[in-house]
């Protein structure tokens, strides 16, 4: 009997220990904003390459979002859009992470605005639509890729997509 309590506790301890070493990361999602119309996109391979660096933002002659691209770790990602006149980039500091993105939408996406841990804030397009705010659900998440929609030269939906950082972030 004193065997077989010994080889439970042995068991159970085992077992709690390989949960914790395999301990998957959290994700969660916001979204999709917009009328989502037109061609799908996804950044979700690209994000494999690191955290999310870099973004790109064309907007049409003071009106809605064009086209968007996104550099994760030194690779930049391909171009959902168009890539117009107006573009806009911005590069994030050294352990800044995306941690809010909201803005206006109605057919299509006519405004972001990019929050970060580091207090900066970026404006992009203009205030039309209705509004949106994406979040994660955790404090500890941030923005790891995005997928939508785009249609001719606009950007016609937008998904966050949230997760932990790897252990190498």
């Amino acid at each position: 009997m004193l065997l077989l309590q010994i080889l439970g506790v042995t068991l159970l301890l085992l077992a709690q220990s390989a949960g914790e070493q395999g301990r998957q990361r959290r994700h969660s999602y916001s979204g999709e904003f917009g009328s989502a119309s037109g061609t799908p996109f996804s950044y979700s391979g690209p994000d494999r390459w690191g955290p999310i660096r870099a973004l790109r933002i064309w907007e049409h002659c003071n009106s809605y979002i064009s086209g968007i691209q996104l550099q994760f770790g030194p690779t930049w990602g391909q171009v959902y859009g168009a890539e117009t006149k107006a573009q806009l980039e911005v590069t994030l500091l050294d352990d800044e992470r995306i941690t809010q993105v909201s803005g206006k939408q109605y057919t299509y996406i006519y405004q972001l605005i990019v929050s970060t841990n580091k207090g900066r804030i970026f404006f992009f397009g203009q205030p039309y639509g209705n509004s949106f705010n994406a979040v994660p659900l955790s404090c500890t998440e941030y923005l790891a890729f995005l997928t939508g929609h785009y249609s001719g030269a606009s950007l016609t939906g937008i998904a966050m997509h949230w997760a932990e950082p790897r252990n190498q972030e």
